[in-house]
């Protein structure tokens, strides 16, 4: 969503994250006096060019993001006034409150720390097994370094792989290579 509005316009995305624009009405004054309506009362200021543009972003954030919920999801949205009210809603519904987020950090942490390939597992099937791991651990927002990732993939692998482990823990590249180039290695 957020790759999409920004694409769109940075300060789309911008008034998604802080909430529609509110133009402040304040009384007009000439010549050190209130100019007043016919009935007596102030005459406000009228929107500026720069607060014109705000709204429209407003208003294009909050269809864009209206017409791509999901057809299941949209009677959660329904009574949203603003695109950050549903950014908001949305955000809970598919990231969790925050207790929830924690877990699922912890979770894929256990998981990442605790690898093991199974028993005649092929190499395939562990790498992709392991790759779900680092997925899990990048959508909840932690990032470990390719050197990291790669020795605690091997390490995870069965026995069997020891002198292959041996050989490519020996080169210097396993600092900087990818998790896929060292299954093409392996």
């Amino acid at each position: 969503m957020e790759r999409y509005l920004r694409r769109l316009g940075r300060n789309i995305w911008r008034s998604v994250e802080e909430g529609p624009h509110v133009h402040v009405l304040t009384p007009v004054q000439t010549d050190g006096a209130t100019t007043r309506l016919g009935g007596g009362q102030p005459a406000m200021n009228r929107p500026t060019n720069n607060d014109l543009d705000k709204i429209e972003n407003d208003v294009i954030g909050f269809y864009e993001i209206s017409c791509g919920v999901a057809p299941d999801n949209f009677d959660i949205i329904i009574n949203c006034k603003s695109a950050k009210e549903i950014r908001d809603v949305l955000k809970t519904l598919y990231e969790g409150t925050e207790q929830a987020q924690d877990k699922k950090i912890t979770t894929a942490l256990n998981e990442f720390n605790n690898f093991k390939a199974h028993t005649r597992e092929s190499l395939e099937d562990s790498f992709k097994g392991f790759n779900l791991i680092v997925t899990k651990l990048s959508n909840a927002g932690t990032v470990r370094s390719n050197h990291e990732t790669n020795l605690q993939f091997q390490n995870g692998l069965g026995r069997h792989w020891t002198t292959a482990k041996m050989i490519v823990q020996g080169d210097r590249k396993i600092h900087s290579l990818s998790l896929y180039k060292l299954y093409g290695e392996l």
